[in-house]
């Protein structure tokens, strides 16, 4: 199987993109708000000699946000770190195996992140919320679940078209 990367997987890829600008946006209006929860709380506790209650409550959860929109962007751009050594040595001969296993490697760990985040983060029996304000922690955890299920789920379309493209050029690996 090689040649045109199928229409189908190609919709995907446009899904898993928009869903993960989505999540920039969010992730880009919980750096701002972050932005100003450290303005303020560091004009109220050194400015004015009266530090806020709470405040490292807003910015943990804030925090969460920008993790989570970063995770899914930063797949989709390519924007984490990768090292190809194998390439160097081996060529793509190799590095097609290679890469298949990686993928379905990581494509294993996210997901059984995200199973953890949805399934088993933060039970009945658990106080799952922060130290002042009580904000409850499942939202966010929620947030990271769906953040690391784009991720999940761009490993496996990445996956699906290097095996389609798996005796030519893979359209998903990294450049120099």
């Amino acid at each position: 199987m090689s040649g045109e990367t199928p229409e189908a997987l190609l919709w995907l890829d446009r899904q898993l993109g928009r869903v993960a600008g989505l999540l920039a946006v969010t992730g880009a209006v919980a750096i701002l708000a972050l932005m100003l929860i450290t303005i303020v709380a560091v004009t109220w506790r050194y400015g004015l000699n009266d530090p806020i209650f709470g405040i490292e409550d807003l910015s943990v959860i804030t925090l969460t946000l920008v993790a989570g929109a970063a995770v899914a962007f930063g797949a989709r751009h390519n924007a984490h770190v990768s090292v190809d050594v194998i390439s160097y040595f081996f060529g793509r001969r190799v590095t097609r195996y290679t890469d298949a296993a990686m993928r379905i490697l990581a494509a294993a760990i996210a997901g059984l992140a995200t199973y953890a985040l949805f399934g088993a983060a933060c039970g009945i029996e658990k106080a799952c919320i922060t130290n002042n304000f009580s904000i409850e922690h499942r939202p966010f955890y929620y947030f990271l679940g769906v953040a690391l299920g784009v991720y999940t789920l761009h490993l496996l379309l990445q996956l699906a078209i290097g095996l389609w493209h798996f005796s030519g050029d893979d359209p998903n690996e990294i450049g120099d």
